[in-house]
């Protein structure tokens, strides 16, 4: 006989029965009890269980997960095949294996009162389309999304205030997501082969870029806010369809490869650097790799500085200054900008000239009448 429980009525979970098949999946069966989920009917619960101390799940016959209770998730290990043998990477010290849902989590409801999302917690969930993540959650572990190759979107509270590595690395259909701005900083490989990502804001919070944060992404633009001091080894390579690139006043130093590019034919690519002494290069050339169209911006009080530099060697003849009036130094070998790349007379770069407004383009002063 079908219960259907009202709004307010306290949720009766089905205890699931679980049976092992051959090809090493589990199948779940439940009582025929309707269950309700954040108020509103969504069928029958046929899994449950703990996922924290003090934190539960039930996954719903619609492969809806709903994660409910106070405080923080388990981290879970990664399964992974090595020679053929199913191996785990256990480096959390915590008495768990693999998350009990399965791979087949469709949609994850996430309720206030959850503080951690646990490492590898939904990793290879190729269905995943859908995650709530409240404002009681303040960190996102290790690998949680990777590989959730459906996922399109995700909206990341101001409550979160670190992102595991590898967290949404492999998420192939991600094109939308935020970085709050209580992140300090972007993790090793967070956003690895996100090659649906063709634009993030980088929030002036963040003060680190690890390796390999962005590699892979199709940006055709990234701006460094000042506040960032350090960017990782290949943290923007291979990033391919990159045009523009603007360096905020607090690096110091850019590493092996950090915006390193596998560019098979002719392009340009424009960098602006507004650091008031000269960045260190590590790696070069592999920094930006060998774009032959690549042109460099700098203060023309230390235009000379990167020129002399040994570090910038192989870059030293393209180099450009700007000041506040206008780009100085400009050579006959200066290659041509985008044209939607403009200046004003203090050196900002700005999206739209004004009528009757002096800019720089291409290295030369123009009236916008």
């Amino acid at each position: 006989m079908k219960k259907t429980l009202g709004v307010l009525t306290v949720l009766l979970c089905a205890t699931p029965m679980v049976y092992a098949q051959a090809d090493g999946n589990a199948t779940f069966e439940s009582s025929d009890v309707a269950m309700t989920l954040n108020g509103a009917v969504k069928g029958k619960v046929i899994a449950s269980g703990s996922c924290g101390k003090n934190v539960n799940y039930e996954l719903y016959d619609d492969y809806t997960l709903r994660i409910f209770g106070n405080g923080t998730m388990f981290n879970y290990d990664l399964e992974y095949i090595e020679n053929g043998v199913h191996r785990f990477e256990g480096v959390y010290g915590e008495d768990v294996t693999t998350a009990p849902w399965g791979k087949n989590v469709k949609s994850v409801v996430i309720e206030d009162g959850v503080t951690r999302i646990g490492a590898y917690a939904f990793t290879g969930c190729t269905s995943l389309t859908d995650v709530n993540i409240p404002n009681s959650v303040t960190s996102i572990g290790r690998g949680s999304f990777q590989y959730c190759t459906a996922l399109q979107k995700i909206n990341i509270p101001n409550s979160v205030t670190s992102i595991g590595t590898y967290a949404f690395s492999e998420c192939t259909s991600l094109s939308d997501v935020n970085i709050p701005e209580s992140i300090v900083t972007l993790e090793e490989n967070v956003f690895y082969r996100c090659i649906s990502l063709e634009h993030i804001d980088i929030p002036n919070s963040i003060t680190h870029i690890e390796g390999s944060a962005f590699q892979y992404c199709p940006f055709k633009e990234v701006i460094i806010p000042d506040n960032v001091t350090y960017i990782g080894p290949y943290a923007f390579a291979q990033c391919d369809n990159l045009k523009y690139v603007e360096i905020g006043k607090g690096v110091t130093v850019l590493n092996d490869a950090a915006f390193w590019c596998n560019c098979q034919t002719y392009r340009t690519m424009e960098v602006r650097i507004n650091t008031e002494t000269h960045i260190t290069l590590l790696g070069t050339p592999n920094t930006f790799g060998n774009v032959e169209g690549l042109a460099f911006y700098v203060p023309k009080e230390i235009l000379d500085d990167y020129r002399r530099s040994w570090d910038w060697l192989y870059y030293n003849k393209q180099f450009y200054g700007y000041g506040t009036t206008g780009i100085s130094s400009v050579g006959n070998g200066q290659l041509a900008m985008k044209a939607d790349v403009v200046y004003d007379l203090q050196g900002r770069r700005v999206k739209e000239m004004q009528p009757n407004g002096i800019y720089i383009v291409n290295g030369k002063k123009i009236v916008n009448k």
